[in-house]
């Protein structure tokens, strides 16, 4: 043969060559898996418990650190599998938990330290007291009030950031009768508030109760709360002080909650009196309002409702205002819900009651 020669392919001999190829392609050798079997089933009932299979993953990491990196891998994606569905059963879990399991209740039926106790202070007082019997004597009967909101996930009613004072007017065998400021309860734009807004009520111990609403004054920042007694049979009424022309200047007695202070007493004079409006001396902050103003003998002289802020008027200076407690005898002057009327009622018969027997022992 010649170098000019050509040398011709068939067809045949071209596929025949092409399928050689093909089949020397499958003849690779398969390699074992990384994880065996075995493994897989022993490491899958661990996505039950996440923080198990979290010190498990943990373990493993450290172990694999000498071996293999097609071995490294291997485990690591079935790792990381298994953390990703052991995290989505335990939020589905916890959903299911809160949603369909009740918490413990936050908030309880009714005022145990009030059920428990019978020492009610005899008030008015004789004698004039001095600030260290004001705080002994009058401090327990000051409550922290706070708006009622429900949890969307639970529905329990759970207390708010804002809160304020309120103090107890009367006690008897069915509950308790709080009072204190509108705007506490119902929020700033008390006036036009259309909700029916429930509080929460507690005193020293911290535990919550549920007040209903049973009383809005029509025009005065007031509001009445009442609680249902469980247990016990102390009777209290707090005495309104009645408030002569000549009152400017005598000293009081503040009890509230400024600044998240809880029953802090502080005390002023009366500096000036203008209709139902009563302005203080005594230092008052966020967190008063709805606190008991009380005079040196313990009478309820007013409840405070509002401050001259400084940084709204650079210029003001201890500019307190309240509210007169007498306005609780214009019983036309109040709109009440359920037995509101009643409660009210009953708490002024008691009140007129009590002087007029302490008047005749005198």
């Amino acid at each position: 043969m010649s170098d000019m020669d050509k040398i011709v392919i068939s067809p045949t001999e071209v596929a025949e060559t092409t399928a050689s190829a093909e089949q020397s392609a499958h003849l690779e050798p398969k390699l074992a898996p990384v994880v065996p079997r075995w493994a897989k089933v022993f490491m899958a009932p661990r996505v039950l418990v996440l923080p198990l299979l979290c010190l498990v993953a943990i373990i493993l990491r450290v172990a694999m650190r000498t071996l293999p990196p097609r071995t490294q891998h291997g485990w690591t994606a079935l790792i990381n599998l298994l953390l990703i569905i052991s995290g989505l059963l335990t939020s589905a879990a916890s959903v299911a938990v809160l949603s369909f399991v009740p918490l413990p209740a936050i908030v309880a039926t009714g005022l145990s330290d009030l059920d428990e106790r019978t020492d009610f202070p005899n008030l008015p007082t004789t004698e004039q007291m001095s600030a260290k019997d004001v705080s002994q004597s009058l401090k327990p009967l000051v409550a922290v009030i706070s708006p009622a909101r429900r949890s969307w996930l639970t529905h329990q009613e759970l207390p708010t950031a804002s809160f304020g004072a309120g103090t107890l007017l009367h006690a008897n065998r069915d509950g308790y009768l709080f009072l204190t400021a509108r705007h506490v309860v119902d929020g700033p734009a008390f006036l036009t508030a259309k909700a029916d807004f429930g509080a929460l009520v507690a005193m020293a111990s911290g535990t919550w109760a549920t007040g209903e609403v049973v009383a809005r004054h029509k025009n005065l920042d007031l509001l009445l709360l009442w609680i249902p007694r469980e247990s016990g049979h102390g009777a209290f009424s707090q005495p309104i002080a009645k408030l002569p022309a000549t009152a400017e200047g005598e000293v009081v007695f503040v009890i509230g909650h400024p600044e998240g202070l809880r029953f802090t007493l502080s005390t002023g004079i009366i500096s000036r009196m203008e209709g139902d409006t009563i302005q203080l001396s005594a230092p008052i902050s966020p967190g008063n309002s709805g606190g008991p103003v009380f005079d040196d003998k313990g009478n309820l002289v007013s409840i405070v409702t509002s401050m001259v802020d400084k940084h709204g008027d650079p210029n003001a200076e201890n500019l307190n205002f309240s509210v007169r407690a007498e306005a609780l005898r214009q019983v036309e002057e109040w709109d009440f819900t359920k037995a509101g009327r009643k409660y009210l009622t009953d708490y002024l018969s008691d009140a007129v009651r009590e002087k007029a027997t302490q008047t005749t022992s005198h």
